[in-house]
C-alpha cells in the first residue's frame, strides 16, 4: 500500500491539543465531560481532514464523524484509534494522522489512553479502498511491535510518513 498517496505532511498533527483528562471540570458530570473531550478531539481531526481538500462541508462532515463515534467507539486499544466514516461529504478518500505523547481519553475498550489516531473518510460509494486502508492500519499495529514506539518518537511529519511508507 502506498500510504503517501493519501497522507501528506500537512495532514499530520504531532501534538493534539484536546482530549486530556486534566481538562475535566470536577464540578460537572464526568460522563458529559468525557463526551466533551471526545468531541474536541473529533473537531481537531476534522481540522486535519479539511487540510486534505476532500471534504465538501465541514459542519456536515463533523456531524457524520460524531454520529459514527456515538454508534461505537473507533478506539481499538493498544493506544490506537481509527476514527472513520463513510459520508456524502468526502469527494475522495481522506487520511489524517494525529499523535498525543501524553495520551488522550477516547473511550478505548481497555479504558486506556489513545496516543495515535488514524482518521479515515471515504465517499459512501467507495468502500473497497477505505476498507483496505483500515485493514492496513489494523494489520500493522497488530504485527509490528516496533511501530508505536517509532511513531511516538518521530520528530516531525516527514518522519511519520517515512515510517509508515516502510510498512507493507
Amino acid at each position: 500500500m502506498r500510504i503517501t498517496r493519501y497522507l501528506k505532511p500537512q495532514n499530520v498533527r504531532l501534538g493534539l491539543r484536546s482530549g486530556h483528562l486534566d481538562e475535566i471540570d470536577p464540578a460537572k458530570d464526568r460522563g458529559a465531560e468525557l463526551a466533551r473531550l471526545k468531541s474536541e478531539v473529533i473537531a481537531e481531526l476534522v481540522e486535519l481532514f479539511m487540510s486534505t481538500g476532500v471534504i465538501r462541508n465541514r459542519n456536515k462532515f463533523q456531524l457524520d464523524l460524531v454520529n459514527r463515534e456515538k454508534a461505537s467507539s473507533t478506539a481499538v486499544g493498544c493506544g490506537v484509534a481509527v476514527p472513520h466514516v463513510r459520508s456524502m461529504q468526502p469527494r475522495d478518500i481522506g487520511l489524517v494522522f494525529a499523535r498525543s505523547e501524553q495520551g488522550v481519553w477516547y473511550d478505548a475498550p481497555n479504558g486506556g489512553l489513545v496516543h495515535i489516531f488514524f482518521g479515515l473518510c471515504s465517499p459512501v460509494y467507495d468502500d473497497d479502498q477505505a476498507l483496505n486502508l483500515y485493514k492496513w492500519v489494523a494489520h500493522n499495529f497488530l504485527h509490528e511491535q516496533w511501530l508505536m514506539p517509532a511513531l511516538l518518537a518521530a520528530p516531525d511529519a516527514n518522519e511519520i510518513i517515512k515510517i509508515l511508507s516502510g510498512l507493507r
